[in-house]
């Protein structure tokens, strides 16, 4: 039970430290819908972040 708590408190700290503005959380509800609705390997959506990420970069 100890191990749960662990996970659930990193998991929230890490979120909390990642999700920082409109386009993070958009991007991580975009995935999340994504991986659990449509089944969509999490291998697609590291390599569609990554361009979102590079296409975000170079639109600043």
């Amino acid at each position: 039970m100890a191990s749960l708590g662990l996970m659930a408190v990193v998991t929230w700290q890490l979120g909390r430290a990642a999700l920082v503005d409109w386009a993070s959380v958009s991007l991580a509800v975009v995935a999340t819908v994504l991986v659990f609705r449509l089944r969509i390997n999490s291998g697609w959506l590291v390599l569609g972040g990554g361009l979102v990420g590079v296409a975000a970069h170079l639109l600043r």
